[in-house]
């Protein structure tokens, strides 16, 4: 619990300092228990998930409007992609056996969607979705501290 009134106690010169230095960026292992192997996944930044985004989205015009549609399955495995950080789903050994141009094709053929959504859901978690933000009450309520 010391480290909880640490973080309620702080002034903005810790806060400062802690904000200028280096942030670890968070990792986490999935094992893909059907297949047996382990997926070391990164977070990612807003850039690398805007740029995943923008690959992943069609732009077309319908009657002079311009729409833009985004494909999930394929922003899916470019996430996946994006965050792996054990071995490369674009080797040339994993696409030729199924004469594939691209990762994302192979992991849209050989995992299930399960699987996929188990990797993405880690992914977003990774990367700081998901989280509920600490609030001050909440932090002083698990350390027994009363007002």
């Amino acid at each position: 619990m010391n480290t909880e009134n640490n973080v309620l106690e702080m002034q903005e010169e810790d806060i400062i300092k802690k904000l200028l230095g280096e942030v670890e960026v968070p990792k986490a292992v999935v094992v893909i228990e059907r297949i047996g192997i382990p997926v070391e996944l990164k977070g990612l930044n807003t850039v690398e998930i805007k740029k995943i985004r923008e690959k992943c989205t069609s732009k077309r015009k319908i009657k002079g409007v311009a729409e833009e549609k985004l494909n999930g399955e394929e922003y899916d495995a470019a996430l996946i992609i994006g965050a792996t950080t054990n071995f490369d789903w674009n080797n040339p050994k994993l696409l030729e056996k199924y004469s594939l141009s691209d990762g994302k094709q192979f992991i849209l053929r050989k995992l299930l969607a399960g699987e996929r959504t188990n990797l993405v859901n880690k992914v977003l978690d990774l990367s700081g979705y998901n989280d509920e933000l600490s609030d001050a009450e909440d932090i002083k309520n698990l350390s027994g501290e009363e007002e």
